[in-house]
């Protein structure tokens, strides 16, 4: 008995070191809930030697093919244009599948792509033995609410606070308080992906237990903005623009600025001054066995050629991020600018 609960006691005391201190501003609201905005680089997954001597084998739809790419749902409408270029350009047959971030880093792990596609920073498990991640660029993600309702804008932390569930109703929200009616409800909408890594979503709350158990949960992004154009006093968030685009969609759902800045706001987006964004992250190969020249050439197309990505996906280019002092190793976004992991008061 006594041992169980020392073993309580001290289980405790080590989350308590691990767990970030909870700081609030001047408005007496969190400000430092935010998970993790990328993984440590220098961790990285075993795997046996058979498995690092496997060659890079296609699928049978793939066959034919020089380069085979898998990308997330998020970031191949931005990328798609400019792979299609490049092959025209070297005239080469290359594959391009849309997935999401699991299939792609599964397509990976099972060694049946050249080059994989997340808006995740990839955790430990997906950094494999002979396998570089290269950051394209940065996007917003996009806080989103009901085009009928009379907010534009909030701070991270009244964000923060609505997907917690502190407030139950929108006049309770100090920043809007005046502009809504008192009996207009708030009904946060969420949507969870790649629990496991870094960034995106979990730079509005780390894990899935801090938000709301009153909130609606949905399974995919077409699902979170229908519902936000169909229900007043809502509010979500959402990372695809593509989505968020669609001409059904104009006059119902609209973009929310944050600490008052505008997700449009490449500025604000390329400085951290609006805090919430997701990866254009691709990886090549480097190993004997794995490597492809050609793919690799495609990726540092990719690169030089970030500035080209249609400007409705909000898409600021690693060259602006180094710029501006976020962290790279190598090709590879690693660390927000030093004065943003230092939380100040709003």
């Amino acid at each position: 008995m006594f041992q169980s609960g020392l073993t309580r006691m001290i289980a405790a005391f080590f989350l308590f070191l691990a767990t970030p201190p909870l700081l609030h501003g001047h408005s007496g609201l969190p400000t430092t809930l935010k998970g993790p905005a990328f993984a440590n680089p220098e961790e990285v997954a075993t795997k046996e030697e058979a498995w690092q001597k496997q060659p890079i084998r296609y699928n049978a739809q793939d066959m034919g093919a020089e380069v085979v790419v898998l990308l997330d749902q998020n970031n191949y409408p931005g990328l798609l244009p400019l792979i299609q270029a490049f092959a025209r350009k070297q005239q080469i047959k290359v594959v391009v599948r849309e997935g999401t971030c699991g299939p792609a880093i599964e397509g990976l792990q099972r060694k049946e792509v050249d080059i994989g596609g997340s808006c995740c920073p990839p955790a430990a498990a997906d950094r494999l033995p002979g396998l570089r991640w290269h950051t394209i660029g940065i996007a917003p993600l996009a806080i989103l609410a009901n085009a009928g309702d009379p907010i534009t804008q909030l701070s991270a932390a009244e964000v923060r606070s609505i997907f917690r569930g502190e407030w139950l109703r929108w006049s309770q929200v100090p920043s809007v308080a005046q502009l809504v009616a008192k009996d207009l409800p708030i009904h946060p909408i969420i949507r969870f992906h790649c629990k496991t890594r870094p960034g995106h979503w979990r730079l509005l709350l780390d894990n899935k237990e801090l938000f709301s158990s009153r909130a609606d949960e949905v399974g995919s992004m077409l699902d979170m903005v229908t519902n936000i154009a169909k229900r007043r006093g809502t509010l979500g968030y959402e990372e695809n623009w593509h989505t968020i685009n669609q001409p059904r969609f104009r006059g119902k759902v609209k973009t929310l600025a944050v600490d008052g800045f505008h997700p449009h706001d490449r500025k604000a987006v390329a400085s951290g001054k609006y805090p919430f964004y997701f990866t254009y992250n691709v990886s090549t190969w480097s190993s004997t066995t794995t490597s492809n020249a050609k793919a690799s050439q495609l990726v540092e197309y990719l690169l030089a050629h970030a500035e080209e990505i249609d400007p409705s996906y909000h898409v600021v280019p690693a060259s602006e991020l180094k710029k501006q002092g976020w962290q790279f190793k190598g090709d590879e976004l690693i660390g927000e600018p030093p004065w943003l992991q230092t939380v100040a008061p709003p």
